[in-house]
This record gives C-alpha cells, sequence and structure tokens, in this order.
C-alpha cells in the first residue's frame, strides 16, 4: 500500500504522515529530507551560501559530477523516525537549518537531482507499505499510490508554525520574514518546469488551518477508512 501527501512547505505534511505511518504500521518516506541531505552534501563541498544563490534556478546550482554524492545517502526509518545517514554518519539533526531549507527548495528544481532521486525513493515503495509526503509523490513519484491527499494551510499559519517548530534552526527569524521566504518558495515551488507542486489527479484536499494535528490526523483516517 501507498498512500502520499502532497503540498505546500508547513502544511503539516511531514507530522500528519508521521502519525499516519505509526497508526497504519507503514513505513514513512519523507522525501523532503532526501532534497535536503543532497543540500547539506553540496553546502559543504562548496561552502555554498544562500545569499549567493537565492537568484539561481535549478542546473546553476548543481552540475553534473555533483550527482554521484547521492549515492552516498542512505534513508532509514527508525523507532518512528526519519533518519539519513552520509557515508555512515547520521545527519538528519543537521538538516533542519534554514539555509539548507532554502537551498533544498532551490535545487528540488533541478530535473538532473529528482531524476536521480527517484529510483532510491521507488525502492522504498517496493519494499515497505508506505506513507509518503513532499511536493510531487502523488504526481510524479507515486503516480499510481493507492491514497492520495494534498495537504495545505494559510500562509499565516504556515509561518506561525515554522517560527514554533523547535526542531526547524530558525535562528532569530521573526514570523514576517518566514512569512516571506514561505511566499517566495511557493512561487518557485509551483511555477518551476520540473515537477511542480500541485493537486495530484484523484488527491482529496484538505485544509488544516483551523485543524489541530491530531484533528488532522482523524481527518486522513476518516477518508482512507471510507474509500
Amino acid at each position: 500500500m501507498i498512500i502520499t501527501i502532497d503540498g505546500p512547505a508547513a502544511s503539516g505534511k511531514s507530522s500528519v504522515a508521521q502519525a499516519l505511518a505509526s497508526r497504519l504500521g507503514c513505513y514513512y518516506l519523507y522525501t523532503g529530507l532526501l532534497y535536503r541531505a543532497f543540500a547539506y552534501l553540496l553546502k559543504n563541498k562548496y561552502g555554498v551560501q544562500i545569499s549567493q544563490i537565492v537568484t539561481c534556478i535549478g542546473p546553476c546550482v548543481v552540475q553534473e559530477d555533483d550527482l554521484t554524492m547521492i549515492e552516498s545517502i542512505d534513508y532509514s526509518y527508525d523507532d518512528g523516525k526519519p533518519q539519513i545517514t552520509i557515508d555512515g554518519r547520521k545527519v538528519t539533526e543537521e538538516l533542519y537549518q534554514s539555509d539548507i531549507d532554502q537551498l533544498a527548495s532551490i535545487i528540488s528544481a533541478n530535473k538532473m537531482v529528482r531524476e536521480r532521486l527517484l529510483p532510491l525513493q521507488r525502492r522504498v515503495g517496493k519494499k515497505y507499505d508506505i506513507v509518503a509526503d513532499g511536493r510531487d509523490c502523488g504526481s510524479v513519484v507515486f503516480p499510481d499510490a493507492d491514497y492520495k491527499f494534498y495537504l495545505t494551510a494559510s500562509l499565516d499559519v504556515r509561518a506561525k508554525r515554522l517560527v514554533s517548530d523547535a526542531k526547524r534552526k530558525n535562528g532569530d527569524m521573526n514570523v514576517e520574514k518566514i512569512r516571506e521566504e514561505l511566499e517566495v518558495r511557493d512561487q518557485r515551488d509551483t511555477q518551476r518546469e520540473v515537477a511542480p507542486l500541485r493537486v495530484p489527479e484523484g488527491a482529496t484536499v484538505i485544509d488544516n488551518s483551523a485543524l489541530t494535528k491530531d484533528d488532522t490526523l482523524q481527518e486522513f483516517l476518516h477518508y482512507i477508512n471510507d474509500l
């Protein structure tokens, strides 16, 4: 069984996907963590500063020979949590810094990067029953998923969630600044040529702007039980 949850940044995809996977006894595939991992590798290799690349989209940040670094990324789901290991070292906690957020969004528009990461994601889907979340899980990665959802929320609500998310390393950034970055990211994700963010065909749309995490989970379970 494959369940996909697509949607914009900070809509709550990861939280509900992880809770849903736990409830259903499935493997959780956090596809965005793979792009963060590659962004992390690029930053470490080149010392890339986000201020140097914010005007660049896709190919200008990634060289073809950089793609070989993807082979060093290993994804696992241990003790109910997604983990990224690179060359044997766990780096998951280092992948939530705000500059990694932005760099991951930029390189995710790169066709070469997306194509190189696809087999890794699909191997997980063949091996396990999964709940997968991301930007194009139901439209590109798993177009034949058993259940497809699109989770969204208002821009203001999403900005506040990021500010209050202790896991993310936002430094001294305030709600207004994060809201601006989310707006830029939304525009980039929806307008990019390669795998743009959109509601997958056949997906159920859920807006959780006014819902708690538990309410959101129950909404998903309601649709799954009824289908």
